[in-house]
């Protein structure tokens, strides 16, 4: 009997399955985590979409509306299967009563239905981390997020928590697929670059803190200076990986990161020009906070690109003016360095 209760609902079955079959299911979400908010990413990515003509791509269109389709389609799996008609159907209906066979046909379309529900938190997630990753490649994106709040971003959840503001106001928007629950195909790039969106597994802190006190006979700031000073002066030490082409900070932005490479190359430029080459273990991004002037140039990655990024605690300086007095002294020597380089390349 569930065999042939599985085979009335095939349409259905072969849809999850189809759809399971581009991303799996990620069983770390909760029930409904990304369902319960579907509406609210899908009017932040109409509302970037309005804002940046460039925000959307291709691929997110195509994702997208092929996970409306399945989202439209599963809201309407009751009105399509009638357990009475089924039960008119089988053949060995004599043998079993309407009741229990209605008891067995709604026990085999709940499972596949919690099937269907992870299959849809799972593609919810995937393209809510699609909308958040394009919208930090945008200058205009990222200033706009900035204005709600000043704490990382890394979705809609975050998003929807740390602001202050009531973001349901701005806009209401309803989406309606165009296409059928079969009938979007994906090449093994187009899987490849969803799945290249998840997050890896993060760093421990005192990780990061220790390589980049390692690294730096390589940084020329941390000259002559011990490994508990840089550690007193350092902050916000984070690992970040940026995909090729990938802005890392753009020009005339204001910002107090500094950047040193893990992994990889970047390239400087100022309008259409390639003005420098930033190689592994080298720095960028440092004049910035201590001048408190703006970017002076973009940087891009020319590959996958690991940094570590840090601020400078210049908040304590009066707490231990011995150690920032030489980490002044390193900058002023570093940029000494620069400008001659520089004039020397002009001769």
């Amino acid at each position: 009997m569930q065999e042939y209760i599985k085979s009335k609902l095939d349409n259905f079955y072969q849809i999850i399955e189809y759809h399971q079959g581009i991303l799996g299911i990620n069983d770390t979400l909760g029930n409904n985590e990304y369902l319960s908010i579907k509406d609210k990413i899908f009017n932040i990515l109409n509302l970037f979409s309005v804002m940046d003509p460039q925000f959307e791509t291709k691929l997110m269109k195509k994702f997208l509306n092929d996970t409306v389709c399945l989202i439209e389609h599963f809201y309407n799996i009751d009105m399509k299967y009638n357990a009475k008609q089924i039960y008119d159907e089988y053949d060995n209906k004599d043998e079993i009563k309407f009741e229990d066979f209605e008891k067995e046909f709604k026990k085999v379309l709940k499972d596949e239905k919690l099937r269907a529900v992870k299959v849809m938190n799972t593609k919810l997630y995937y393209l809510d981390l699609y909308i958040w990753n394009e919208a930090m490649r945008s200058q205009i994106l990222t200033k706009f997020i900035k204005n709600f709040t000043t704490s990382n971003i890394f979705g809609t959840r975050d998003f929807l928590r740390h602001t202050n503001k009531n973001f349901n106001s701005i806009c209401q928007f309803k989406i309606n697929s165009t296409c059928k629950p079969l009938e979007v195909e994906y090449s093994k790039n187009e899987i490849g670059e969803l799945k290249s969106l998840e997050p890896k597994e993060e760093i421990e802190c005192e990780d990061i803190v220790q390589k980049l006190v390692d690294s730096k006979k390589n940084i020329r700031f941390f000259k002559d200076m011990r490994d508990e000073d840089i550690k007193h002066i350092v902050k916000d030490v984070k690992f970040i990986r940026y995909k090729p082409h990938e802005v890392i900070i753009s020009l005339y932005d204001e910002g107090d990161d500094i950047f040193f490479i893990v992994e990889g190359s970047c390239r400087a430029i100022i309008g259409a020009n390639i003005v420098g080459e930033i190689k592994q273990n080298q720095i960028f991004g440092e004049f910035a906070p201590i001048t408190k002037e703006k970017r002076s140039a973009t940087v891009r990655a020319n590959t996958k690109v690991k940094v570590i990024s840090f601020k400078l605690a210049l908040e304590l300086y009066e707490e231990d003016p011995y150690v920032f007095t030489q980490l002044y002294k390193n900058v002023i020597s570093e940029l000494v360095q620069k400008i001659n380089a520089k004039n020397l390349n002009k001769l």
